[in-house]
């Protein structure tokens, strides 16, 4: 359980079995530990708190469910309308707690975890920033928007294997004396041979984009295998199941993770497409010729959209306005 400790993901299992008062002794203390740490975490497991003193609200001072459903029945529907009472009673207050808390951690931080049986799946929402997780094995996974993955975490250790079911994810593995670590992605399995790679899975389609090291890339059901080297992509076509292996010509195929850009000769519309797409705000040029205007810059590398279009703006001496949270790049 010493994961928890370095891992703000994982924590908020352990509050919500706290407030369900399922939690053990020894997840006591490290809950315990971890709330003392920092005002912030405090603060973090009061907002839970408050969520379950108003599930108690909604349920009124006597708990009774029933009642709490016919009250609702009532202000929703007409008399004429009927709604099946849910089977509330069957229900421990965790459940109910792990569907706020999920509302709670979209709403404010862009992604969610919960665990789920056995596994732990962590979800980011399609405006999401980046989301860094730290895996038991310390590997570092950040998540692209709109990224879904899971893990066995009862035994993670021992069989390392992380599930990407959709969305993004850049990976940086760490030695361990277990297994090799593996990613799956639709019906392809990436094995690590390496440190770190990009994986992207859209609707089946996989793309493994390897930074360092070496990956052996499969698909089970045609036993076809390739081996990918840094500088190397390994795609899987869903429709006709085939893998293939290509030079990596996109240089800002992880711009949407270090905000780091390489244009050569660019076009300033496919430019402003690429910031778009990364910084998550629209980006419109305006006029045929500044369409066409070509950008190169060696390195630019910055968190913020403004500071990257100050950068073109001085370059191609263009002009930058802001129309409802639209940014317009236009002759002077």
């Amino acid at each position: 359980m010493a994961q928890y400790q370095n891992n703000e993901e994982l924590i908020y299992e352990l509050i919500i079995e706290d407030l369900d008062e399922t939690i053990s002794i020894s997840d006591k203390v490290i809950l315990q530990n971890w709330r003392a740490a920092d005002a912030a975490n405090e603060q973090t497991y009061l907002e839970f708190l408050n969520v379950q003193q108003s599930i108690d609200k909604l349920y009124g001072t006597q708990n009774n469910a029933d009642a709490s459903w016919e009250i609702l029945d009532k202000k929703l529907f007409t008399k004429n309308q009927t709604l099946a009472k849910p089977m509330v009673k069957k229900l421990n207050f965790g459940f109910y707690l792990r569907i706020a808390a999920v509302l709670l951690l979209v709403s404010s931080l862009g992604y969610y975890f919960m665990a789920t049986g056995k596994y732990a799946v962590v979800s980011t929402s399609a405006t999401a920033n980046v989301t860094r997780l730290v895996l038991p094995d310390e590997t570092i996974v950040n998540l692209n928007a709109g990224t879904k993955i899971r893990y066995n975490k009862e035994n993670f250790l021992t069989d390392r294997n992380l599930e990407v079911l959709n969305g993004e994810v850049f990976i940086q593995v760490v030695k361990h004396a277990g297994a090799q670590f593996k990613v799956t992605a639709g019906d392809v399995e990436a094995e690590d041979i390496g440190t770190s790679f990009n994986v992207e899975n859209v609707n089946g389609n996989v793309s493994v984009t390897v930074e360092e090291g070496k990956i052996a890339l499969k698909h089970e059901g045609t036993n076809q295998q390739l081996l990918l080297v840094a500088g190397k992509i390994g795609t899987f076509n869903a429709s006709n199941k085939k893998l293939s292996i290509t030079n990596n010509s996109d240089l800002n195929y992880k711009s949407w993770l270090d905000k780091r850009f390489t244009f050569d000769a660019v076009v300033l519309s496919n430019v402003a497409s690429q910031l778009e797409e990364v910084y998550q705000v629209p980006v419109v040029v305006k006029g045929s010729v500044l369409n066409n205007r070509k950008f190169t810059v060696a390195d630019l590398h910055y968190q913020t959209i403004d500071s990257a279009l100050a950068v073109i703006s001085a370059s191609l001496q263009c002009k930058i306005t802001k129309d409802n949270g639209t940014y317009v790049l236009s002759d002077n």
